[in-house]
C-alpha cells in the first residue's frame, strides 16, 4: 500500500519542483531532497494535531478548504504556474498546521537545508492533504480513521527514518514548543493585538493620508517587503518572528484586520500590544517597538503625497508624520 509520503512524492511533478527551485535559486534535485525532510515535518505536524478533538476538527476543515479550492491537482497546477491564489490557499493551510510557530518552523528548516523552504512547505501541505483525502475516500475513513491513519503512518516513518531526519524533526518540535510558549505568555486579547499590530500600524499610516489605488498598492507591497526583512533578521523563536510571521500570512492572504476599521481602534490595538509586551516580555519590547516603527516609517515613505502630477509632492505628508508620531507614542 502506498504511504501518504509516497503519494506526496508522486504528486510533486517536475514542473512544480522546477518552479519552486527557480523561485528559490536551487536545482530540482535539491528541492527533491528538501521534500524528503519537509514532507515528514508536515506529516508530523498533522499527526500531532490529530491527537486532539479541536486539532482534528481543523484538519477536517483544511480538507474541506482543499476541496473548495479545486483539489490538490488544481492547487499544485497553479503553484507550478506561479498562481497567487494557490499560494494564499496553501499558506492558510500551513498556518492551520503550525499556527504561531510557522515562522520559527520555516526559519529552522531553511537553516538546515540551506535554502528558503517556504515555497516547498506551501506546496507540500496541499499535496499531503490531498493524499489524506484520497486515502479517506478509498478506505472510507471518517475523522477518527483519518487521525489513526496519520498517527500510524508517522510512527512507522519515525521507526525507519535516518538519524539526520529524526534530528530535524526533534529540532522543529523544540522551536514549535518555544514559539507556542511565546503566544501562551499572553491572554487571548493581548495576543490578538500583538499579532495584528503590524497590520494596524500599516493601515493606520495608510488611512492618515489615502494615496489612491496605485499608492495603496505600493504601500501594501512595501509593508510585505518590510515584514519579510524583519522575519529574515529575527531569531526563530523571538516575539518579533512569531508575531510578524502571523501578520505576514494575513498580508499575503485575506487581512483579518479591516483597513477601513476606525482609526482609534487601530492605534488602540498598537497601544495594547506595546503595553502587553513591556509587561510580560520586557526583553523583547525594544525590538518589537523598533520593528513596528520601521514598518510604519517605510509605509509612509512608499508613495508621495500631494503636489500636481508628482511635482512638489512630499515623501511623507503632514498627516502621515502625525500618524508616525502617534504610533511611536503608543509604543513608548
Amino acid at each position: 500500500m502506498t504511504t501518504l509520503l509516497e503519494s506526496v512524492g508522486r504528486q510533486m511533478t517536475p514542473q512544480v519542483l522546477g518552479t519552486i527551485g527557480k523561485a528559490i535559486g536551487v536545482d530540482e534535485a535539491t528541492v527533491q531532497k528538501g521534500l524528503d525532510v519537509v514532507g515528514p515535518v508536515v506529516q508530523d505536524g498533522l499527526a500531532k494535531k490529530s491527537q486532539t478533538t479541536a486539532g482534528l476538527d481543523e484538519i477536517m476543515s483544511m480538507l474541506g478548504e482543499l476541496e473548495r479550492s479545486g483539489g490538490v491537482e488544481s492547487i499544485l497546477s497553479m503553484l507550478g504556474k506561479g498562481g497567487p491564489a494557490a499560494g494564499v490557499a496553501s499558506a492558510g493551510m500551513l498556518g492551520g498546521i503550525f499556527g504561531p510557530a510557522i515562522g520559527a518552523v520555516g526559519k529552522t528548516l531553511s537553516a538546515k537545508l540551506g535554502f528558503d523552504v517556504t515555497p516547498l512547505l506551501t506546496a507540500a501541505v496541499p499535496a499531503l492533504l490531498g493524499a489524506i483525502a484520497g486515502a479517506a475516500k478509498s478506505q472510507n475513513l471518517d475523522s477518527k480513521g483519518i487521525a489513526n491513519l496519520l498517527q500510524t503512518e508517522q510512527r512507522n516513518f519515525m521507526s525507519n527514518a535516518s538519524p539526520e531526519v529524526l534530528g530535524v524533526l526533534k529540532e522543529v518540535e523544540t522551536v514549535t514548543n518555544k514559539a507556542n510558549s511565546v503566544q501562551q505568555t499572553f491572554t487571548a486579547d493581548e495576543w490578538t493585538a500583538i499579532r495584528l499590530a503590524p497590520l494596524a500600524a500599516t493601515f493606520y499610516v495608510m488611512s492618515a493620508s489615502p494615496s489612491g489605488l496605485v499608492g495603496s498598492v505600493k504601500e501594501m507591497t512595501v509593508a510585505g517587503d518590510v515584514m519579510r526583512d524583519v522575519l529574515k533578521n529575527a531569531d526563530a523563536t523571538s516575539l518579533v518572528n512569531v508575531a510578524f510571521g502571523s501578520a505576514m500570512q494575513k498580508v499575503e492572504g485575506k487581512p483579518e484586520l479591516d483597513e477601513n476599521a476606525p482609526r482609534e481602534s487601530m492605534i488602540g490595538m498598537i497601544r495594547t500590544a506595546g503595553a502587553a509586551v513591556k509587561a510580560k516580555m520586557p526583553g523583547e519590547a525594544q525590538s518589537f517597538a523598533s520593528a513596528l516603527n520601521t514598518l510604519a516609517q517605510k509605509v509612509a515613505e512608499a508613495a508621495k503625497e500631494g503636489g500636481f502630477l508628482g511635482i512638489g509632492a512630499k515623501t511623507i505628508s503632514k498627516e502621515e508624520q502625525q500618524a508616525l508620531d502617534e504610533i511611536r507614542a503608543a509604543l513608548a
